[in-house]
Order: structure tokens, then C-alpha cells, then sequence
């Protein structure tokens, strides 16, 4: 009892960051409608129950070690539907932040590792996915682990343990997701970079990331094919000139995005540290900033694609580094009682801007969320639907299913030319640009697509 009552007494600041952002990813857990991915994840690979989720991998949508996650969660016998597979990356949200203080804490400081918790609790792709049910959260949480354990290795301390444990994760995070290849790739290059007599050892590690990493996908190579896992579908690649000229343009997006702030405030900061951390001349830093951000560049030219910038969310964390190492010994002399105001400041503003922003950020790529789900509450039902290719056929169907509708049919073609004025069902959701109705009129409207009524 001493020992909690002396924890809670030093770390105080911390737990209430932790209770300001579980506060925080409960709230949209709990107000914002399923998204469609999410909707993917529960009725393809959640629903369908352990064997499915390791088996078959039909999108990207299978995050699969998360997905298995989401199978734990939605049997337990409280909450609705979307809050228990939610509540996984929720749970996820507060490991994080536990292992980022605790990285903080054992590397730099107390402070150091208040302000570092405080700013990327509030950065908008970390609240986003603190809530939502896809596994890029749990991917942060795994690069903090493989993180830990390369500062581990780099300090001077080469036991067996630690490598194991940087094994452990990166094999974790590529079972998550193959695009964890990038984390690991970079903090192989760093500890080789720093400690060069490890090269063999790092190889080593590496050979046996990978095998045990195809022993685990071996059931999806087998019944998918090795492609589906190392190629999307949705990223095509460019060609190797193209996707060099879109270098200066396309990382500063992924960190606007990621951040949620304009990326020409993002860089000036970081020019900033930058400029100071190679001034101090301090090897280690400068290996670590400079590895970080150039190997995921270097990959994405060698593989000629531009992922989508939520597979670099992790990055966020090498930002933050970049931006408060420099500072280190001036962040250590603030008293606390000037930390609660600094920190109470960084997140009212970083709620703010996430609030201002998620409407939009939402509403985007066929209106799928929040436009869908105004929709889908009008004319949800034991019904007959017709839906032509647009991908609001997941978010229904995730909708009804969590209704208790059993009774409902839904009909989906493909990218067909189609009538309302012929079709026989009860609703018929058809893309505007394969709409060729006459007579009816649309009972909604959106951007994208018109929805009829069968009356």
C-alpha cells in the first residue's frame, strides 16, 4: 500500500494525462458511428471467429494479431457491439501511454517523459485510432516496445533478453501488420549504426523475425497466396521516378496528418531541434534522427509506393523525440507545479483541434461514416436492400447486425449501370455515377450516391 501511495504521490501528472485520454477515447468510442473499416474488420474476420481471422486475407482490413484481439473483446457480456471491439484499442491507448512514460522515464526523465506523454496523447491520429477498432494503435504500442529495447541494446546492455524481446515485438507487429517491416528495418539500422560489432547478431535476429513471422502467416500464404500479404491492393505502385519526385511532397502530408497540425509548423520545430541536436554533436542523437527518417524514405522509393500515412503513425514518436531532446536538460529543471498549466494548455488545445477536424477527416472517401450512418438510422429495418458497388454495404450490414435485425436481405452488383425505377426492393443505395433513374426521386442524397425508396 506505501509502495501505490508513493507511485501515485510521484507520478501524479502522469496518471491524470492517463485519465484525461481514456476519458477522452471512451467519449468518441461511445459518440462516433462505426467506421468502415471497422465494419470490415467484425464482418469478415471478429464475427467469423479465430480460424477465419488466421486463414484468410482477403484485404488489408485483416489486421490479424488485432483482429484476434477483437474476437476476445466482442464476447464479453457487456457493452454494445461497436464499444466492445472498441474497447480493445482502448485498452491498447492506455498500454501505450504506460509504455511511452515508462521508455521516458528509464532513457531521459520524469519531465521529459511528461511532456513527450502529454503531446502525443493529443496528436490527432493517436486520438483517432485510441478509439477506433483497427490495429495502427497497437502498432505504436509494439514500436515503443522495440524502441525500449534497441535504447536497451545501444546503452551498453547486449543480453540475450533484449534482442529476444526486440524479437518478440517486431514479430508481434508483423503479425499485426506486414508494414511493421519498416520499424524494424530502421531500429536494425540504427543499433548497427551505433554498435557495428552487432551486425551478426542483429542479422541473426532479423533471419528469425522472419521465420517465425511466415510461420505464423503460413495458413494465409496457403489459402491466399504470399501476395496477399505483401501487396495492397489500394497502393499501386508508381514506378521508381515517380515515387522519387513525390519524396519532398508526400512525407509532409503523412505528417500533417498524423500530427492533425499544418505541416509547415511541424517542420520549422523540427528544423529547429534538428539544427540543435547536430550542434551538440552527440553521435547517438544524431544516428537516430537522421536512420529514423531516412530509412522509411528509402524503402518507399525501393518498393515504389506511397502508403497511406497511417502505416507511419509510429513516427509520430520519433517526431516528438526529435522535437524535445534537444531541450532535455531545460525540461528537467520545471518545477511541476509549472508542468500541470503546460500540460493542461497542450491538451485543451489538442482536444480543440482534434474536435474541429474529425467531422471532416470522417466524412471523407465516399462519406462512409458519418454521412452513412445518418443514412443508415433512417432506414435500417428488416428490409431489402440494393446497394451497386459502393462500399456503405459493410457499414449497413455492421449497423443491422448490431441492431438485432435478422430478418433483412441486402443485394449488392458491382459497378453496374441500374434504374431505381425498376428495382424491387425496399431501399435501393446506388452510386451517382451509375445512377440512371428517371422517374424517382432519391429519398436521400449525398455526394456520392442517391438512396431510393421502394414505396
Amino acid at each position: 500500500m506505501k509502495q501505490l501511495t508513493h507511485f501515485i504521490q510521484n507520478h501524479f501528472l502522469f496518471l491524470w494525462l492517463l485519465l484525461t485520454a481514456t476519458i477522452v477515447s471512451v467519449y468518441y468510442a461511445l459518440t462516433l458511428p462505426v467506421s468502415f473499416d471497422e465494419a470490415c474488420t467484425y464482418i469478415l474476420f471478429t464475427r467469423e471467429g479465430l480460424a477465419e481471422t488466421v486463414t484468410n486475407y482477403p484485404a488489408p482490413n485483416n489486421h490479424v494479431f488485432f483482429s484476434i484481439l477483437t474476437g476476445i473483446s466482442n464476447n464479453l457480456p457487456f457493452g454494445n457491439l461497436l464499444f466492445k471491439i472498441r474497447l480493445t484499442s482502448i485498452v491498447i491507448n492506455i498500454l501505450t501511454l504506460l509504455a511511452l512514460y515508462k521508455f521516458a522515464v528509464t532513457f531521459f526523465s520524469r519531465n521529459f517523459g511528461l511532456l513527450l506523454v502529454g503531446l502525443y496523447s493529443g496528436l490527432f491520429l493517436t486520438v483517432y485510432y485510441s478509439y477506433m477498432a483497427r490495429g495502427y494503435g497497437l502498432v505504436t504500442l509494439l514500436f515503443i516496445g522495440c524502441l525500449y529495447y534497441t535504447f536497451k541494446i545501444i546503452d551498453g546492455d547486449e543480453n540475450r533478453k533484449n534482442f529476444l524481446f526486440f524479437g518478440l515485438f517486431s514479430v508481434i507487429g508483423l503479425y499485426t501488420i506486414p508494414t511493421f517491416i519498416y520499424p524494424i528495418i530502421s531500429l536494425s539500422v540504427y543499433i548497427v549504426f551505433v554498435k557495428r560489432h552487432l551486425f551478426w547478431t542483429q542479422f541473426k535476429v532479423g533471419f528469425g523475425i522472419f521465420l517465425t513471422s511466415i510461420l505464423l502467416y503460413a495458413p494465409i500464404i496457403y489459402n491466399c497466396g504470399l501476395n496477399s500479404i505483401i501487396s495492397n491492393l489500394y497502393v499501386k505502385p508508381m514506378g521508381f521516378i515517380p515515387t522519387l519526385k513525390s519524396i519532398p511532397v508526400y512525407p509532409l502530408l503523412a505528417i500533417q496528418e498524423i500530427t492533425g497540425i499544418h505541416w509547415l509548423i511541424v517542420i520549422a520545430i523540427c528544423s529547429l531541434s534538428l539544427y540543435f541536436i547536430w550542434k551538440s554533436k552527440e553521435r547517438r542523437a544524431i544516428f537516430f534522427v537522421v536512420v529514423m527518417i531516412l530509412t522509411p524514405l528509402i524503402l518507399i522509393v525501393i518498393q515504389r509506393v506511397n502508403p497511406y500515412a497511417r502505416v507511419f503513425n509510429y513516427c509520430s514518436i520519433v517526431l516528438l523525440l526529435l522535437v524535445l531532446m534537444p531541450y532535455k536538460t531545460t525540461i528537467d529543471k520545471l518545477k511541476l507545479s509549472y508542468m500541470f498549466p503546460l500540460l493542461l494548455v497542450i491538451q485543451c488545445v489538442s482536444l480543440f483541434n482534434f474536435e474541429t477536424k474529425i467531422l471532416a477527416y470522417e466524412d471523407k472517401d465516399w462519406g462512409l461514416n458519418i454521412t452513412s450512418d445518418k443514412i443508415i438510422k433512417k432506414i435500417q429495418g428488416n428490409h431489402h436492400y440494393y446497394t451497386n458497388g459502393n462500399l456503405i454495404f459493410y457499414n449497413l450490414k455492421f449497423d443491422l447486425i448490431s441492431n438485432g435485425f435478422t430478418n433483412y436481405k441486402i443485394a449488392e452488383e458491382k459497378g453496374k449501370n441500374v434504374s431505381a425505377d425498376t428495382l424491387p426492393y425496399d431501399y435501393s443505395i446506388i452510386g451517382l455515377d451509375f445512377d440512371k433513374t428517371k422517374s424517382k426521386k432519391p429519398l436521400y442524397k449525398t455526394r456520392y450516391y442517391n438512396v431510393y425508396s421502394g414505396n
